[in-house]
């Protein structure tokens, strides 16, 4: 009678199989530059539709006079609505931005597949459109967010928090 044990067989385990990670050779990384393309059209199209409400509720003209933080925080959630009206419903579709679609990116989870409607806007870009206004900081935070993306798995700050990376789709 044979014994199944094989003394030379690898090692096996229980725990799933490893999941894809940003620098495994069959991820296509976004590159720095597709990536700010895609940052500047969004943020343009928003731009596009924010400032003119802005000058209308006559923001610009108070702004010598000082804008308190409040009404800062209510326009960057202005825009931060504008922005997923704008790009909702490819988000839930694709995982994209108009940018993004634009460029030929997009949003994938870090474990494989598109990431969620829910973590892109609330894990991924939510808290960075609030941190950007508050005083003295948020531009520290928002500049070291964005300077991670110059590590090897070009992922920012948002990108680790919401588990996701950016990948080419052409």
């Amino acid at each position: 009678m044979t014994s199944p044990f094989n003394p030379y067989q690898p090692p096996t385990t229980d725990e799933p199989e490893p999941i894809a990670r940003a620098s495994d050779a069959s991820v296509r990384l976004a590159s720095l530059e597709q990536r700010w393309l895609a940052a500047m059209i969004d943020g343009l199209l928003a731009v596009l539709v924010v400032a003119p409400l802005q000058y209308h509720f006559g923001m610009f003209a108070r702004a010598k006079a000082g804008i308190s933080f409040w009404e800062l925080t209510l326009w960057a959630l202005i825009y931060f609505a504008v922005w997923l009206v704008e790009n909702g419903y490819c988000l839930a579709t694709n995982a994209q931005t108009i940018g993004k679609r634009v460029v030929g990116i997009r949003v994938d989870d870090i474990g494989g597949g598109r990431a969620a409607l829910w973590k892109l806007v609330l894990v991924r870009n939510l808290p960075f459109s609030c941190v950007a206004n508050l005083p003295a900081i948020g531009g520290v935070l928002l500049l070291a967010d964005t300077f991670l993306i110059f590590r090897k798995d070009r992922r920012c700050l948002h990108d680790h928090l919401a588990g996701t990376h950016v990948v080419r789709v052409r």
